[in-house]
């Protein structure tokens, strides 16, 4: 028979590990603080990427990749994360729609650099630079709207 004492560890790591799959918003308040956190998040990825692509010239092309690969896992993780968080009301279902439009968006866009980064390089560095400055934009707005 297994000590109690030593089924306490995973069973709170268990608990822990369900409890990241879906997490409730108290209110519509606490819900938009969340959005306006995801935004936040997925606003600070995408400027990162953008400086890469902006400063392309200044790095090797690993270095590019690495740093393009983070984005796409941080933006990733963002949306799984804000995703996974149960809205309280038809209005949050408004702010979630928003909030995951922009960062699948972002995920999307920082995917495909990506994938242009290890093929033959950015097809057009400056288009990219002004959308993922644009959309940093936007994210950054949203952030802003939900504090």
């Amino acid at each position: 028979m297994i000590p109690p004492a030593r089924l306490v560890p995973p069973a709170l790591l268990t608990a822990l590990l369900l409890s990241g799959c879906v997490s409730p918003a108290w209110d519509d308040h606490d819900y938009a603080l969340k959005a306006g956190k995801t935004a936040e998040s997925a606003a600070s990825a995408v400027r990162f990427a953008r400086s890469v692509v902006a400063y392309r010239d200044r790095m090797t092309g690993p270095y590019a990749e690495v740093v393009l690969t983070e984005a796409v896992h941080d933006l990733g993780s963002v949306n799984d994360q804000f995703g996974g968080v149960q809205p309280p009301s038809d209005a949050s279902d408004r702010i979630r729609d928003e909030v995951l439009r922009l960062t699948e968006k972002a995920e999307n866009e920082v995917e495909d650099l990506l994938i242009q980064t290890r093929r033959d390089g950015v097809k057009d560095p400056a288009a990219a630079v002004r959308d993922l400055g644009r959309l940093a934009s936007e994210l950054s707005d949203l952030a802003e709207r939900h504090k």
